[in-house]
């Protein structure tokens, strides 16, 4: 294209408001010579203020772009170190889930009672424990024993939040004692409030004995610190 027609093509491109730096790449020219071509047009109002706003918005041209691009990298990135965690893992052998069975019930676990006891909110850490007692402690599901600690805001939800960690468990409801409802009101607002499970509590009857044993068994990770 002759110069005379990307002269005229710069200024259409800076009479629909579009910036100096577009306009040079669009056409193929250098900044400079976009700006010659099109300096004694003056721009409206409206036209300035769009400009500056994409002069300050990071997603716009090639910016948007390049962070666009970065972002997927990260996710690309994030998702492949997920999958290597999760490889690494695998499949507990019994010696591993007894170790890191001693060493939930070292962070969460009741040490103060004269029965082993459990709690905490997250269903799947609760659900490893509850392996953990079957066959790394021989206790029998039959032993185990469930109080659901709720919110006094989900009072009306008692029902449905305890038949979730029934089936969730594979436990029947009367292994469930009477749920246990907090009063205090929330500050906090929680993005999900349709996934809140409360905190379960188990308690393990007739085990004193397996309670003596796991201060030993904390003792020995301890020495292991």
């Amino acid at each position: 294209m002759a110069k005379s027609q990307l002269r005229l093509q710069a200024r259409k491109l800076r009479l629909s408001g579009l910036g100096i730096k577009v306009i040079a790449y669009k056409l193929g020219v250098s900044t400079s010579t976009s700006s010659i071509w099109c300096r004694d047009i003056a721009l409206s109002p409206q036209q300035l203020q769009s400009l500056q706003e994409k002069a300050h918005n990071p997603y716009f041209g090639k910016r948007g772009l390049y962070l666009q691009k970065q972002k997927q990298l990260k996710e690309e990135k994030i998702k492949r170190f997920f999958q290597m965690g999760i490889a690494e893992v695998a499949t507990l052998a019994p010696r591993e889930l007894f170790i890191v069975g001693v060493a939930l019930y070292w962070a969460e676990g009741f040490k103060k009672d004269s029965l082993m006891g459990f709690s905490n909110s997250d269903p799947s850490m609760v659900r490893l424990m509850v392996r953990w007692l079957k066959e790394s402690c021989g206790v029998g599901i039959e032993r185990l024993r469930f109080r659901l600690a709720l919110n006094e805001s989900y009072k009306n939800k008692a029902g449905e939040i305890q038949k979730y960690w029934q089936i969730f468990l594979g436990v029947s409801d009367q292994q469930f004692q009477k749920t246990f409802f907090q009063k205090v009101k929330w500050q906090k607002i929680y993005d999900n409030p349709d996934q809140y499970r409360g905190v379960l509590r188990i308690r393990v009857s007739r085990s004193i004995d397996l309670l003596r044993k796991m201060y030993g068994q904390i003792e020995g990770l301890r020495k292991n610190s």
